[in-house]
């Protein structure tokens, strides 16, 4: 319970500070990273879908989705 508070008052006091520049598109640091089209897009979302991207918290999470129908809380968190 001390834990959750914790991070309760961490995420206020941060969205306090950082105001709405925590939900732009860049985030607080501003960044605009370029976004992957076409047919190389399309091959990145196959490969999230099928857990196989090369991060393995991805991919757990993703092939237990894919072989139990459900995935945890931090799980989806984490995809």
């Amino acid at each position: 319970l001390v834990f959750e508070l914790l991070w309760r008052d961490f995420f206020r006091f941060f969205a306090l500070k950082h105001d709405t520049a925590i939900f732009l598109p860049g985030g607080i640091a501003g960044e605009h990273p370029e976004w992957t089209k076409g047919h190389e897009a399309e091959e990145k979302v196959r490969r999230w879908k099928a857990g196989q991207t090369g991060l393995p918290l991805v991919d757990a999470n993703m092939r237990e989705l894919a072989a139990t129908g459900f995935m945890s809380n931090r799980g989806r968190q984490n995809v």
